[in-house]
């Protein structure tokens, strides 16, 4: 058997413990597609910010596409909640319903203008920005880590509280969190560097195709570990969960 013939089985086997593959299949490729209709906007007429099909543009198709990831992430880690019996998973329905909000009614940008109207009264800050970050940014980036604090520090303490295999999902859970504030905030500061130029409509694409990407796959990781609880029910202690195959190989055989 060749290196090439054993990969493919390791590869579907890592992409089917993330989830149903037909599921993700679909949602990367509705993704794919709106980052690839921007990329053609964008090359062909230009940046617009009224243009629909730009992935930057308030109110257009890839910002729709993301408030409908935002909610059905919070519906499915309610249901997940429920299923589990872990409150755990309210938390991180909360911080998507947090993302949700901040959104759809621009939160980090009008209470972050707010709130840097305040900084340049108060405190020391240069009217033009300290190494590239606006007092507009710095305002913006304490509007979102407020909104997050909460329902973030929640998850982490009933992270801790959790049993191993609400514990391992939560695990997993946090880490998809992690990719999503990398390209929703980090990138999204590396981006206002840039605006203007090539780059910048690059850095653009880079995080807001990012962030559809990493909502489609939180989507499938959540519908994934929703099967595995309906497959073997509620986890209930450290062994909860594990596939009855895998526990059954386990335990002792009765001596003979």
């Amino acid at each position: 058997m060749t290196t090439v013939a054993t990969a493919r089985p390791a590869v579907r086997t890592r992409l089917g413990s993330l989830g149903p593959v037909p599921l993700l299949a679909a949602l990367v490729a509705v993704d794919l597609a709106l980052v690839g209709a921007s990329v053609v906007r964008l090359v062909t007429a230009g940046p617009s910010p009224t243009d629909p099909w730009l992935l930057e543009s308030d109110g257009g198709w890839a910002e729709y596409a993301g408030y409908a990831q935002q909610a059905g992430l919070a519906v499915l880690l309610l249901v997940l909640c429920r299923a589990t019996r872990h409150a755990v998973w309210a938390a991180y329905a909360a911080v998507f319903l947090c993302a949700l909000a901040d959104d759809s009614l621009r939160l980090h940008e009008s209470k972050g203008a707010w709130l840097a109207g305040q900084l340049a009264e108060d405190l020391w800050f240069p009217a033009d920005g300290f190494l590239g970050l606006r007092a507009n940014d710095l305002g913006e980036l304490l509007v979102w880590g407020l909104l997050a604090a909460v329902p973030v520090a929640a998850a982490l303490l009933l992270h801790l509280r959790s049993d191993r295999w609400n514990r391992r999902a939560s695990l997993g859970m946090a880490g998809l969190i992690a990719a999503y504030v990398f390209f929703g905030a980090v990138l999204d500061q590396a981006h206002v560097l840039f605006l203007g130029g090539w780059f910048g409509d690059v850095l653009g694409t880079l995080e807001d195709g990012g962030e559809l990407l990493v909502l489609s796959t939180t989507v499938v990781y959540v519908v994934g570990r929703l099967v595995a609880v309906r497959r073997t029910g509620a986890p209930e202690g450290d062994g909860a969960a594990e596939p009855a195959g895998r526990r059954a190989v386990s335990a002792p055989s009765p001596a003979a």
